[in-house]
C-alpha cells in the first residue's frame, strides 16, 4: 500500500518509448488502483509477438517521505525471466532501468537497459512561452 500522502499523479499515464525500434518495453500504462501504482507493460522481443503484462510497482518519493512520487520500484516475472524495474521521472519524462535474469536458465547472462518514455498525446505547456501575448 503507499503511504498515505503519496501523489501519484506524476507517473500516472499512458508512456511511450522515444526508440520506436526498441527491443524491450515500448509502452508502460500506470494508474493508480485502490492507493496502489498499477502498471501494465506491453514488450517486444526479438522475433517475438508483443506481450503485455500487469504488475504492482512500489511508488518511490523524495526523502521527506510526503509528496509526490518521483519514481517506482517492481520486482516481477515476466515470461521466463526475473526482473526489476526501477522507474523515475526526469524533467517531465520516466527512465526505466530494466535488470532482467534468465533464472530457468543460467546460460542466458544477466542484463540492464535504460529506457525512456514521454507521455501519450500532446504537450500541455504549464504556462505560456516566452514572448507569446497573454489573452
Amino acid at each position: 500500500m503507499t503511504a498515505p500522502h503519496t501523489d501519484l499523479a506524476g507517473l500516472t499515464g499512458g508512456w511511450v518509448n522515444f526508440d520506436t525500434t526498441a527491443i524491450g518495453i515500448r509502452l508502460v500504462d500506470a494508474v493508480e488502483d485502490e492507493g496502489r501504482l498499477a502498471l501494465s507493460v506491453a514488450e517486444r522481443g526479438p522475433g517475438e509477438v508483443d506481450t503485455r503484462d500487469a504488475l504492482t510497482a512500489t511508488p518511490l518519493v523524495d526523502a521527506g517521505g510526503d509528496g509526490p512520487a518521483v519514481g517506482f520500484l517492481a520486482e516481477v516475472r515476466l515470461g521466463t525471466r526475473d526482473v526489476i524495474l526501477c522507474g523515475y521521472l526526469n524533467r517531465g519524462l520516466l527512465t526505466i532501468d530494466v535488470h532482467t535474469v534468465h533464472s530457468d536458465d543460467p546460460r542466458v547472462p544477466n542484463a540492464m537497459y535504460r529506457a525512456h518514455y514521454y507521455r501519450r498525446g500532446p504537450a500541455r505547456p504549464s504556462g505560456s512561452p516566452e514572448g507569446a501575448l497573454l489573452p
